[in-house]
């Protein structure tokens, strides 16, 4: 099952007057990708006024340099800028006016129950907030909103799980630095134990087919998905996204090897989802095709 919903909305204009009261929703702007419990949207550059109480805890970076004016959770508007690889931030349940000429940008959309897990073996009970403002130009912000047009671009190739890998990442960067858990949110284990390890190792074997959820592996052992992520790069040298992914190449080079199968069915069968996306991981890791690769295997 696909867990991503995917939205493209072209209003023609984009304006929330700020002599209203503040819009409840989130406008509908840009390319939305969602899940149950977060969004992310690439909206284009342009003329923008914005007046909403957000529902969910929202993190924007920046493609390019904004200039405007803008309050977060205030009614002074100030002069703003947002620089490339900054970030502002606008809690759930805080208002955000704005008046500005901005770049392109990305947003990420996220539910209160998806930042308590990435502190739950911290928060000991305590309500995660984040702080609203902005966070100066950071070295990794525009590497963010890159690879976020890169899967935007290339077929959202990893679904899912690579996105609420990539959020993952970026959440916990911003409740490190703009959050009441700044200062207290804990170094990840340096590598995952043995025991803990085989126990993550056996959970994807057995689940390789299905759509995996970053937040289900680390349960399985009691991590936090931050902490996992982590722990388990320091282990494998590798993203638990980019190691899943080897799995399912192994294992549809073993269907195909094995048996004579459709290869829309070995892709399903290996977790890829669909044919497009096993191709396009097959030509980049292979430099190859399912196909191609099928017939070298039976001499054609």
């Amino acid at each position: 099952m696909n867990l991503l919903k995917e939205f493209l909305f072209n209003p023609p204009e984009r304006k929330i007057p700020l002599d209203q009261p503040p819009l409840e929703t989130l406008p509908q702007w840009g390319h939305w990708l969602e899940t149950p419990e977060m969004m992310v949207a690439i909206i284009p550059p342009g003329h923008l006024e914005v007046n909403i109480r957000s529902p969910l805890n929202l993190v924007v970076t920046s493609f390019g340099e904004t200039q405007g004016i803008a309050a977060f959770n205030s009614d002074r508007l100030q002069p703003y800028q947002a620089l490339p690889g900054g970030f502002d931030i606008v809690p759930n349940g805080t208002t955000y006016s704005s008046v500005e000429d901005a770049a392109c940008f990305v947003v990420f959309g996220y539910s209160q129950s998806f930042l308590e897990r990435i502190v739950q073996v911290e928060a000991e009970g305590q309500t995660i907030e984040l702080q609203p403002g902005q966070i100066p130009k950071t070295h990794w912000g525009l590497s963010v909103a890159i690879a976020i047009q890169e899967f935007f671009d290339n077929g959202q190739t990893g679904g899912a799980f690579y996105l609420e890998s990539v959020a993952t990442a970026v959440l916990a960067q911003i409740i490190y630095r703009r959050s009441n858990f700044s200062g207290r949110f804990k170094r990840p284990p340096e590598f995952l134990e043995p025991n803990s390890f085989k126990v993550v190792l056996e959970y994807i074997r057995a689940h390789l087919s299905q759509e995996l959820s970053l937040n289900q592996i680390a349960a399985t052992i009691g991590f936090s998905p931050y902490h996992f992520a982590r722990a388990f790069q320091v282990t494998t040298g590798l993203s638990p996204y980019q190691y899943i992914l080897r799995c399912r190449l192994e294992f549809a080079e073993q269907l195909l090897r094995t048996q004579k199968l459709p290869l829309a069915q070995v892709a399903v069968a290996a977790g890829f989802g669909n044919q497009s996306h096993m191709t396009s991981v097959f030509k980049r890791m292979l430099h190859t095709t399912p196909k191609r690769y099928q017939q070298d295997i039976s001499g054609v």
